[in-house]
């Protein structure tokens, strides 16, 4: 990864450094006194051919950010793409209403002001908007922004031709008004705000880029400052402006164009870094809290149990000791063992489920039919002390676990049988290709759908559970084993009243079966 980093870096390299430095800064010197050489010679020509290369970069920049919108997660792109369209076109009115270009007649200076100012002040909002976008997970609707841009824009031209209630930018014989000289100034300030919250933010961006969009910000307040200074459309300052803005606007492309769609790799490989190491160390410290709180269940369950159990066998060899406590004393006594015995129950429980953890699959399938006719061995004294029936139907073969089924069948047996009210129950499943579906069905008082996902969480009791036995622990460790399993266990409501729990788990049968 590091090396298609470095490699994405060199190659952006060579496209920013096309030869020796003292050979770039020969032919830009070249080019900028080709430049001013046409500006004296025919201004018009000169101004013509740098509004139009802006021109050109600006609608670049919204051609490639507005198509690549789906694939670039980053806004500040989207937002400049946008707003570059209205400064391409307010750029491209400059030009048509340009003093002495004749294209739109009777028209003097003052227009063309006007719209380089609005077309300024469009720039400078868009990159402190942009500014302020870098590194967010803010969503913008691309639709959304560009209609927005458009109707801004069109209300902006509007208010200058042809309602005429834009203020006057230069007058004839006198120059700029002290409003051109003031937005000129208000437009450097946003200008090195965005400059501000591009630094504070350095940190979401490549180093190059930063660079690239720190120094468009300062060229352009440079170029606005010489805009406060000329007197006369065709004077130096008009030429050093033109042309600063020039280079800001390509700076611009460079950053955000070249950068972001031209060499993605480096951003996508950054951020694919960064989530793969938190990734990683969340999943490291979820693992450690897992060994930790098993850890921790089996500890305080094997210390509790320890001295839990003499004292629930004292409390039962007194309590059988006729005559030698009265019936209050007696009482207490068995108070005393019910309430060891619940205790053991739920640190049984606690075990199982600090211990339950993915088996190799049998080589051959088993009888599920067999598992639960065992399960039910553990339950017989229940069944025949409240006359209880379990109606058993078609189970498919299986190659999970033994121990794991017998886990599930015994917690959602035992769970329908505490809470089945006397009702006989039923136990089936069936096979649906790489993957088995069990159930067992009650007709007690059921479950409100309210808590039906709810049963499932550790040491939750539902409404219905306050005089029936249970730890809250059983259900649990049903949802832990279907979860090892790639599969989910539910809750639904039974057809005449009750619940039918159904557990669904990965088990693909080996070809032998």
């Amino acid at each position: 990864m590091e090396q298609v980093v470095n490699n994405s870096e060199q190659h952006s390299s060579d496209l920013l450094n096309t030869g020796p430095l003292w050979l770039r800064a020969v032919l830009i010197l070249l080019a900028l006194a080709g430049l001013w050489f046409l500006s004296v010679e025919n201004y018009l020509l000169y101004h013509g051919i740098v509004e139009v290369l802006s021109v050109a970069v600006a609608v670049t920049i919204f051609s490639i950010g507005w198509n690549s919108k789906q694939y670039v997660q980053d806004r500040t792109l989207l937002v400049l793409a946008v707003a570059y369209l209205s400064v391409g076109t307010f750029d491209f009115l400059h030009l048509l209403s340009y003093k002495g270009m004749g294209v739109i007649h009777g028209l003097t200076a003052n227009p063309a002001t006007q719209l380089w100012i609005a077309s300024r002040f469009i720039e400078s909002s868009a990159l402190v908007w942009a500014a302020t976008l870098v590194g967010s997970e803010k969503r913008l609707n691309p639709g959304w922004l560009l209609a927005g841009w458009v109707i801004a824009s069109s209300l902006l031209l509007v208010s200058i031709v042809p309602l005429r209630i834009f203020p006057d930018c230069y007058v004839e014989g006198v120059g700029l008004t002290s409003f051109k000289v003031a937005s000129e100034y208000v437009i450097s300030a946003l200008l090195l705000l965005a400059g501000l919250f591009f630094w504070q933010r350095r940190h979401f961006l490549n180093r190059k880029t930063l660079i690239l969009l720190l120094a468009s910000v300062a060229l352009t307040v440079l170029s606005e400052l010489s805009f406060t200074l000329y007197v006369d459309v065709y004077g130096l300052f008009n030429f050093v402006g033109h042309i600063l803005k020039l280079i800001s606007i390509v700076l611009i492309y460079l950053a955000l164009v070249q950068d972001s769609l031209k060499l993605p790799y480096e951003t996508l490989f950054r951020r694919l870094s960064q989530e793969l190491v938190q990734r990683k160390a969340s999943e490291e410290k979820l693992q450690a809290a897992n060994r930790d709180l098993d850890a921790f269940v089996y500890t305080v369950s094997h210390d509790l149990r320890t001295p839990l159990t003499p004292i629930v066998g004292y409390a039962d060899y007194l309590s059988d000791r006729e005559g030698a406590f009265d019936d209050e004393a007696r009482e207490l006594l068995e108070k005393i063992s019910a309430l060891g015995h619940g205790m053991s129950e739920s640190m049984e429980d606690l075990l199982v489920l600090a211990q339950v953890g993915e088996l190799e699959m049998s080589k051959h399938a088993v009888s599920v039919g067999t598992i639960v006719d065992k399960v039910l061995v553990g339950f017989s004294s229940f069944l025949h002390e409240n006359s209880q029936k379990v109606n058993i139907n078609s189970l498919p073969h299986s190659r999970l676990p033994e121990s794991l089924l017998r886990q599930v069948f015994s917690n959602l047996v035992g769970n329908a049988l505490h809470y089945g009210q006397g009702a006989a129950i039923e136990v089936g499943g069936e096979r649906f290709g790489d993957r088995v579906r069990f159930f067992v069905r009650d007709h007690g008082p059921g479950i409100p759908a309210t808590e039906r996902e709810l049963v499932f969480d550790l040491f939750f009791r539902g409404s219905g559970a306050t005089h029936a036995k249970g730890t809250g622990i059983g259900l649990a460790i049903v949802e832990k084993i279907a979860r090892l399993y790639h599969g989910r266990v539910w809750a639904e409501e039974t057809s005449g009243g009750g619940v039918t729990f159904c557990v669904e788990m990965e088990d693909p049968l080996s070809c032998d079966n």
